[in-house]
């Protein structure tokens, strides 16, 4: 039953996505292939916590651009990437991330947090650095836990850069010319705590607010996400809105 659905999905992908979707697998393989094989230049990231901090000393290295691929890019109010990208773009590094649309249904804050993001066939979990430095999502553990490679090889760093280059070229903008995020930075961040639930009073005296501009800009957050209070905004951030209702949302 699950080859005749994975048949069903082949069939309504362009030969471009296919091939797509087949060199992201062959890279991959080949990849876990030469790890395993012992060969040099290349370290394994074992678990979240190890990744966050190989990504969190990377990023001031940075000088040019750093491309990002993720299939799925899920609503975390903790996640320290916003604050990684944050720090790249405020030093002019160029920073890109490209999603699949279904992450449109479980992060409806998306376009507020990267407005320039791009909607594509992606195939694989990967960032880019500078065009020299690859991290590349691997297999779990057999505990569950997560890893990744980083390599600057350049027998993988360059096919990594063709898959990058094939999906932003069958990519959309996820923003339309000239349209405006829903909330500002101050807003998302101010949505980040509240889905952390804290209180109007915390949330002023972390971010320097007065208590009245907090109730202001919860109140358009509840707005632009549709909710009729903190606890359905809370379920709509975290992806989890009834029946799917959030697809297609842009905030």
């Amino acid at each position: 039953m699950a080859q005749a659905h994975d048949s069903l999905a082949f069939e309504d992908e362009s030969a471009e996505v296919r091939e797509l979707r087949t060199l992201a697998d062959m890279v991959r393989d080949e990849l876990g292939d030469a790890a395993r094989a012992g060969a040099r230049g290349m370290r394994r990231l074992i678990g979240v916590g190890d990744i966050v901090d190989e990504l969190t000393l990377l990023e001031p290295q940075a000088r040019r651009s750093v491309w990002s691929m993720q299939p799925r890019a899920d609503f975390d109010p903790e996640d320290p990437g916003y604050e990684l990208v944050e720090s790249s773009r405020s030093r002019g590094v160029a920073t890109q991330l490209v999603t699949r649309a279904n992450t449109l249904s479980v992060n409806p804050l998306l376009g507020s947090i990267y407005p320039n993001a791009r909607i594509g066939p992606v195939f694989m979990t990967a960032i880019v650095i500078d065009e020299e430095t690859v991290v590349v999502e691997g297999l779990d553990t057999v505990d569950g836990y997560s890893t990744a490679w980083l390599t600057s090889r350049a027998d993988f760093v360059v096919p990594v850069l063709d898959i990058w280059r094939r999906t932003l070229a069958q990519s959309r903008p996820l923003l339309a010319p000239g349209e405006e995020p829903a909330l500002t930075q101050r807003q998302v961040r101010v949505a980040c705590l509240l889905a952390l639930g804290e209180k109007d009073q915390t949330i002023a005296r972390r971010l320097g607010l007065s208590g009245r501009t907090v109730e202001r800009e919860v109140r358009v957050v509840l707005q632009a996400l549709g909710a009729r209070g903190r606890t359905e905004a809370v379920m709509l951030m975290r992806g989890r809105g009834i029946n799917g209702r959030l697809k297609d949302r842009r905030l």
